[in-house]
């Protein structure tokens, strides 16, 4: 119970990586007592006892925000998907961008940004 009350507390969900962790986490592995449940009898528990545990990590959380050990709000994410416009064919090297900016001040056509201004 504590290794998926620690596992779902910092974010960590799947009983494969909770297993993992057992091996690579220095906490996982100090609340399993150096043992290491295989993902199959971490899921099976947490299926058979998924009711008792949203309870009793409900109060976990509880006593958390209450003792100020952890903050808890809001948090958003934003899913936009932007096409990136970055290729390697179409990407300007170093060298050839400060020959292009070199052209253009020796023909006066940047502004005070160093930017080139549009042509009128």
């Amino acid at each position: 119970m504590s290794l998926l009350i620690y596992g779902y507390a910092t974010g960590t969900f799947s009983s494969r990586k909770i297993e993992r962790a057992t091996y690579d986490s220095l906490a996982f592995r100090f609340i399993a007592c150096d043992q290491h449940p295989d993902h199959d009898t971490l899921a099976s528990f947490g299926r058979r006892f998924g009711e008792q545990f949203a309870g009793i990590f409900g109060q976990v959380l509880q006593v958390a925000r209450e003792n100020q050990l952890s903050r808890f709000g809001t948090v958003s994410l934003d899913g936009t998907k932007i096409h990136a416009n970055a290729s390697r064919h179409s990407a300007l090297p170093y060298g050839h961008a400060e020959q292009l900016e070199a052209q253009l001040q020796a023909d006066g056509r940047t502004g005070r940004s160093g930017r080139p201004e549009p042509r009128t």
